[in-house]
């Protein structure tokens, strides 16, 4: 059973920590700044369309069936120029710009970076104010599965002390989180209760499988177990960021669907592992299903041999 709760810890792990290091640009890609509208234009597609080096000019977005103002919604980017092509003569203040010259026959979002005083205050800033808002949004969102595991986890773990279930719960938390990404994945709901879900099941999953590990190998070796199921866990936690990068690459530089169905992959190994588990945890006695008891705790560390030995009357 160690050696499944070890494949467990891989896959169920690698769809929570991976998952939060990405969850800022799934959240924008998602939710909070979604891509522009592309039914509109921009009136001159190859000008600046916010900042000092608008000189003035005005540059609305257009919509490109009845020309009328554009409208773009709350969680949309606003447009960006088509191509650019300004360099430092530019412009007196060209001294703050990261580099000399801007030249984009066809430009993208990821060409604009927001941290170059050239995009946020003298080309793009319209757009890269909403980003930076959009950014912040996304980070209050990010905080609520953080937030529930510091709150629930205490109780959590008193709980699974209280009624064994580890296996079971263990299954459930997987479940949950199939069912996060999967919303994730497909539909374009708020993330709030996607998250509470992803804090909910990360909580219950953390309070069973590491108290789980001493009942599955024998006392001389728990240290040596921790040890290997903390090694794998940190082996997935390094492959994961590479294989979402490369699904990310592979999805035109996109997050949403292919890397959630990666999450989703891993959480429904969790609930066939966990079933297994299950199964074999009725096999040998249900230790991980049942109750740990004080008599059986202080007789597995050796307590109860002190006290025998220094306070019986």
């Amino acid at each position: 059973m160690f050696w499944l709760l070890t494949i467990s810890c891989f896959v169920v792990y690698g769809c929570v920590l991976p998952f939060n290091n990405v969850a800022a640009g799934i959240l924008l890609e998602r939710n909070y700044y979604k891509p522009a509208p592309s039914s509109c234009h921009l009136l001159h597609p190859d000008q600046c369309t916010s900042g000092y080096l608008q000189n003035g000019t005005n540059n609305p977005s257009l919509s490109d069936s009845t020309g009328a103002l554009c409208s773009i919604d709350p969680s949309q980017a606003p447009l960006l120029p088509s191509s650019v092509n300004i360099t430092s003569s530019a412009s007196d203040q060209s001294g703050e710009w990261d580099n000399e010259s801007y030249v984009y026959p066809n430009l993208t979002t990821h060409d604009v970076q927001c941290n170059d005083p050239f995009w946020y205050s003298a080309c793009t800033s319209d757009y890269c104010t909403k980003e930076s808002a959009s950014t912040e949004r996304a980070g209050k969102v990010m905080s609520i599965p953080y937030l529930i595991s510091a709150l629930s986890s205490p109780p959590l773990g008193l709980l699974v002390d209280k009624i064994g279930r580890r296996a079971q719960i263990a299954s459930l938390a997987s479940g949950l989180l199939f069912i996060v990404h999967l919303t994730m994945a497909v539909s374009h709901s708020s993330p709030v209760l996607p998250l509470v879900g992803q804090g909910i099941a990360y909580s219950c999953y953390a309070a069973v499988i590491w108290p789980s590990v001493p009942l599955t190998v024998d006392k001389k070796f728990t240290g040596t177990a921790f040890g290997v199921i903390t090694s794998v866990q940190n082996i997935g936690l390094a492959l994961f960021p590479l294989m979402i990068a490369s699904i990310y690459k592979a999805s035109g530089n996109s997050y949403i669907p292919n890397v959630e169905f990666l999450f989703m992959s891993c959480a429904g190994l969790g609930v066939l592992i966990g079933l297994l588990l299950n199964r074999l945890d009725r096999r040998n006695g249900g230790k991980l299903n049942g109750i740990t008891s004080d008599d059986e705790s202080r007789a597995d560390t050796g307590f109860a041999n002190v006290e025998d030995e220094y306070f019986s009357p």
